[in-house]
């Protein structure tokens, strides 16, 4: 007895569905790299605008501490990696209130707004939003 198995044609489906496979892995695989790329590039612009706040308000301070203020302050300060437009308004005798935005050289915008006590130079409120 001699018995033939038709085995003719069995590796193209197989080689076909390896690559097939093997694209969705890399297809997969480049998908999740952009992802993560944006996600950095997202995290680099949160930082700057941590940074550009925290660089901004302690000039806003400097410039508080320098001039009497009488009448609402308004200015613009520019860094190289964004910047901040402010407003200063007198509320009491040695309280002020601060409201600015923080814009990052991308468009990424903040907003902010601190109640400060000149005497103690220290915070009060501090709100962003």
């Amino acid at each position: 007895m001699y018995v033939i198995f038709n085995q003719r044609g069995f590796i193209l489906p197989l080689t076909m569905m390896f690559c097939f496979l093997f694209s969705l892995f890399l297809l997969s695989e480049v998908e999740i790299y952009k992802i993560e790329q944006r996600l950095y590039i997202e995290e680099e612009e949160l930082e700057n605008l941590k940074s550009l706040l925290q660089i901004g308000i302690q000039d806003i301070n400097d410039i508080v501490q320098s001039k009497t203020l009488d009448d609402k302050l308004v200015g613009r300060l520019e860094y190289p990696i964004g910047s901040i437009q402010y407003t200063i308004e007198l509320l009491e005798t040695k309280v002020i209130l601060i409201q600015g935005t923080c814009i990052t050289n991308k468009q990424r915008k903040q907003l902010f707004n601190a109640i400060v006590n000149i005497e103690t130079q220290k915070i009060v409120r501090w709100v962003e939003g």
